[in-house]
């Protein structure tokens, strides 16, 4: 077995119809892109990336995961929007919005504060929960891309109802990610 481990915590989510709807809509009119498209069973609300890691941090990661587990309550959230996150101006991942939550911030907060704890270096970005649906690799028409976004109603696709998180393995393929996991924690 190698000695690390790539490694991250998330919410699963588990699509209801509208929300898969809307992803197929998307994947029909923008099927002339180079975009990698998240496979369904594959959607999460990631609460943390953490990279590689090794025995010993997985096991006090394990171990403070429970603890945060037993002092959280069960929470929920909605599913609405669409946006795109830039670089340089180019538009690289597709994602729908997840309104952001008191509860999930305070989550997302400890899982934060247990990660660095155990010695990975803090993360420089401010927690901002979506829902990846696609990676884009490049735009043949990138105006059109942005004003589809752009123009979408704030439509509610879902509410997630959240009664547990996981640590999962991130193994790398060239078809694409695969999630495996490791320990499900289980809110109050």
């Amino acid at each position: 077995m190698r000695n690390e481990i790539r490694t991250f915590i998330a919410i699963k989510i588990n699509p209801d119809q509208k929300l898969l709807d809307q992803f197929r809509v998307f994947k029909r009119l923008f099927n002339a892109e180079h975009i990698n498209w998240v496979p369904e069973d594959n959607f999460h609300l990631t609460l943390r990336f953490i990279g590689n890691t090794t025995r010993e941090q997985l096991y006090s990661l394990v171990d403070r995961l429970e603890e945060v587990a037993n002092d959280t309550s069960k929470f929920s959230f909605k599913i609405r929007g669409a946006g795109y996150f830039k670089s340089k101006g180019n538009p690289h991942v597709l994602f729908v919005r997840i309104t952001k939550e008191e509860a999930m911030s305070q989550l997302a907060g400890k899982v934060e504060d247990i990660v660095t704890s155990i010695g990975f270096l803090p993360e420089l970005k401010p927690f901002r929960p979506h829902l990846t649906l696609g990676r884009i690799k490049f735009l043949e028409n990138r105006n059109r891309f942005m004003s589809v976004i752009d123009e979408l109603p704030d439509k509610e696709y879902q509410q997630v109802e959240v009664s547990e998180f996981i640590l999962y393995q991130s193994i790398l393929r060239p078809e694409g990610p695969v999630y495996k996991p490791i320990q499900t924690f289980k809110l109050q």
